[in-house]
């Protein structure tokens, strides 16, 4: 006996390894940060909240609720869980119960036509011996891409929420720009309308008028691209809420400064190794890795025979009554033993297909684990660099005020023309305009770090 099934034994060794191992991408990773500032601040997982708008809160909140982008990768988990049920439940066996009636009329040998009854209940039991892996590995590429499912949903959550704060701060800032656009020409109307007099009454020629009322058309059109970017930024806002795109313009219709962002410590971000460990997205990728490894086994386990056990245990009788007698008991057992021994190579293509998909998975998972490194290095610099420059901004905003005065005062006492009092607003406008754009980069960059952080720490 044991020469007869010594043949299956290299068969039964193939099947322990039918999945190939793949090696993730470890890259050589510093042990912190290039551009992470040294200070310390407690951070927040949900880290809008650190912003202290209750406002951007309920905004955010709304989008993690209705958010469609989220609902599809709800959507999307719950088909992967149910078919990792599924894969688990492939391993089982599976128990059919039937019933069946039947009454026929037939000519016997003599051409002689005879009727007869036939009544019958039974279970049908049918089992695949998982001999090399395919069912293991189904089961397990369910899990893993269960896991990936869920790892992307996180990763969706991040994102939407990041999406949201950088929306409301582009907002913010629209808002604030306008605001400072208005505020320059009402002060340039009136210093046309003071020009306009002085010409009136023959103190001036029209040149100093002509002047004047040109930077008054100059800053005016300016306002109109300010308008549309603010209507398609609350657009954005409600569509990422789930809501239709005019559905927050009454809500959002307030003036409202930018948060205060004080200077934030991202010391407690710990290492890029820890960061790994910490992104949905690398996760996702490695689980699919995972996934691909065996899909790939699956693919091998064709190269090799499946058993299945099946059998049937019932009553069969020509009535109803007759089903309770010793006669009538039925039952089968059996086992099949299939194997593909010519495919012209079909089988081996599609191993050498899923082995294919296992390298795409791999450089998959490297590309997202450069990218995770790349982002939050370049978000960590950007952020830092933005804090110097609206500070040096909000120095020069100053400055120009202080600038613009002077001027309005000197031309009014004489001492100047009405050329140093225009190059004075215009460059009081374009200070303010800077500070506002670059208070919003201030705070998008800092959304910007979150979100490669994974929205918290």
């Amino acid at each position: 006996m044991r020469g007869r099934l010594a043949w299956l034994a290299p068969l039964l060794l193939a099947g322990c390894a039918t999945a190939p191992v793949l090696s993730l991408y470890r890259p050589p990773l510093a042990p912190a940060f290039a551009y992470a500032p040294a200070s310390a601040q407690e951070p927040l997982t949900q880290f809008w909240r650190g912003f202290n708008d209750p406002e951007l809160d309920a905004l955010v909140a709304q989008a993690l609720a209705a958010n469609a982008d989220l609902r599809i990768a709800r959507a999307n988990l719950q088909e992967a869980r149910a078919l990792a049920r599924f894969a688990d439940a492939q391993g089982k066996p599976q128990i059919q119960f039937g019933a069946s009636a039947g009454r026929a009329r037939v000519p016997d040998a003599f051409g002689v036509p005879s009727t007869s009854n036939a009544v019958g209940i039974g279970f049908d039991v049918r089992w695949e011996a998982d001999l090399f892996g395919a069912i293991g590995n189904e089961r397990r590429a369910a899990a893993a891409q269960a896991l990936a499912s869920a790892a992307q949903l996180r990763a969706a959550g991040v994102s939407v929420a990041a999406d949201v704060a950088r929306n409301y701060f582009e907002l913010c800032g629209l808002q604030e720009r306008l605001r400072v656009a208005d505020a320059a020409l009402a002060t340039q109307r009136a210093a046309l309308s003071l020009v306009q007099a002085r010409f009136d009454a023959g103190r001036d020629d029209a040149f100093d008028t002509e002047r004047a009322n040109a930077l008054v058309l100059t800053t005016a059109a300016t306002v109109p691209a300010l308008e549309a970017a603010l209507a398609r930024t609350r657009y954005r806002l409600a569509v990422l809420s789930g809501q239709t795109p005019t559905a927050l313009d009454a809500r959002l219709a307030a003036v409202r400064p930018l948060p205060g962002i004080a200077p934030t410590a991202l010391a407690r971000i710990a290492s890029p190794q820890a960061l790994l460990r910490r992104r949905p997205d690398v996760a996702a990728a490695e689980q699919q890795v995972a996934a691909a490894a065996a899909r790939s086994g699956v693919a091998r386990s064709a190269l090799f025979p499946r058993l299945t056990l099946a059998g049937t245990l019932g009553l069969n009788g020509a009535s109803v009554g007759q089903l309770d007698q010793g006669a009538a008991y039925t039952y089968s057992l059996g086992a099949t033993l299939a194997w593909t021994l010519l495919d012209f190579g079909r089988l081996r293509a599609q191993v050498g297909a899923a082995d294919a998909r296992a390298d795409a998975a791999v450089a998959s998972y490297e590309k997202t684990v450069l990218g995770a490194l790349e982002e939050t290095e370049g978000a960590l610099a950007t952020f830092t660099r933005s804090q110097r420059e609206t500070d040096a901004l909000y120095g020069a905003a100053r400055a120009a005020d202080q600038a613009a005065e002077l001027a309005r005062a000197r031309f009014g006492a004489g001492r100047s023309d009405f050329l140093a009092v225009l190059d004075a607003e215009r460059e009081q406008l374009a200070a303010r305009d800077r500070l506002a754009l670059s208070s919003t980069g201030s705070a998008t960059a800092l959304v910007t770090v979150y979100r490669a952080l994974a929205g918290g720490w």
